[in-house]
């Protein structure tokens, strides 16, 4: 089939490029497509099996793998806590009389109970989120109890409280775990020392607290008693006449001579009239010059002494009662009254009063 020019109408060649009676370019008619192949369509069957087949092996992986360590790891505080319930539990003692409390907290729990000194005890430690504050979880799910009041080891009986009294320590001292003779050097600690006396063993030890909420033990509790109230010093006393010896005697001697020569210098002064001199005189008679010491006597804190116009007097950090049953120890009749047997003079023990209150508790007073 000839083609026709669009241009002028003129017939042409089918294969003619330009007609030839007009010249113009022939456009040329699109060509069948009778018989020709239609164009190939993507066939997407096989890739979408193939990625739901990876789909699902990917969600099985998850499932079996990933999904799993996931459980594990929200699991991780629960095994944790699991750990802490298989926690060993160990055996304790009350050191001091213990509180039951119904939470491991000082403030806002309640006490339960109370255990006594010695009580033995089991349970887990816990610290929670103070580390510095530990706490025994009684096995028995009764409650807990502060680790400050315990010790693993079992507490000696104590023969005589020492009211948790601190002392500075004169020297070297060892501090041993337990008052037997196999018993471990726990500390040694230097003078000055701060510790806390709990109370004296039956075999002559002194319980001490250290840091730590740790307790020791420092041998020959009675030598150490006798250096409590400071530098250890031996007098002995005549109520008969009001004699003290040894350093306390000596350091009356230095205050009766510094009164003396007080008294020579009033009397070589030149006065204008005798009523001044009478009442230079009266500033100096009657009144009485104190000391304070820092002493230790027979178990005693010695504070300080005292002369007065016609008699002298030790003054002592301990009540009546105490100061009196040791001088009975050491052999003096005294009476219920605190006084002491003496046919021309007074000699006495009793609380202190007014002025010398502030050198000590008690007075032992001798004199005219």
């Amino acid at each position: 089939m000839n083609q026709v020019c669009a241009s002028c109408g003129a017939a042409a060649a089918n294969d003619a490029a330009f007609c030839a009676s007009c010249g113009h370019a022939i456009k040329r008619a699109a060509a069948s497509t009778k018989g020709a192949a239609a164009p190939k369509k993507r066939r997407w069957g096989v890739p979408t099996v193939f990625v739901l087949g990876i789909s699902a092996m990917a969600a099985l992986y998850f499932w079996l793998f990933i999904a799993d360590d996931l459980r594990r790891d929200d699991a991780v505080p629960a095994i944790a806590s699991q750990s802490d319930d298989r926690a060993e539990a160990q055996i304790f003692f009350t050191m001091t009389e213990a509180n039951i409390r119904d939470k491991p907290a000082m403030t806002g729990s309640v006490i339960l109970g109370k255990m006594p000194r010695g009580s033995q005890l089991t349970g887990i430690v816990r610290s929670d989120a103070d580390p510095s504050v530990a706490w025994l979880e009684l096995s028995d799910g009764n409650g807990f109890v502060a680790l400050a009041n315990l010790s693993q080891v079992k507490p000696p009986v104590l023969v005589k409280s020492l009211d948790d009294q601190i002392w500075a320590a004169d020297g070297a001292l060892d501090v041993w775990a337990t008052t037997l003779p196999d018993s471990n050097l726990l500390d040694r600690v230097g003078e000055g020392t701060q510790l806390t006396l709990v109370g004296t063993t039956e075999d002559n030890f002194i319980e001490v607290k250290l840091s730590g909420d740790r307790y020791g033990y420092l041998n020959d509790a009675q030598a150490i008693i006798a250096r409590l109230g400071g530098k250890p010093i031996m007098s002995a006393f005549n109520p008969q006449t009001c004699a003290f010896s040894g350093e306390i005697g000596a350091e009356f001697a230095k205050i009766g001579a510094e009164q003396q020569a007080k008294w020579q210098a009033l009397e070589a002064k030149e006065f204008a009239d005798e009523a001044a001199r009478d009442k230079a005189y009266a500033a100096v008679e009657g009144k009485s010059k104190y000391m304070k010491l820092r002493r230790s006597f027979e178990g005693l804190s010695l504070t300080g002494i005292g002369q007065h116009y016609e008699s002298q007097s030790l003054y002592f950090n301990e009540p009546p009662a105490q100061v009196i049953a040791v001088f009975r120890a050491q052999g003096f009749n005294i009476g219920r009254d605190g006084l002491f047997p003496s046919t021309d003079l007074y000699a006495g023990i009793s609380a202190t009063r007014g002025e010398s209150a502030a050198y000590g508790k008690t007075e032992l007073s001798c004199g005219v």
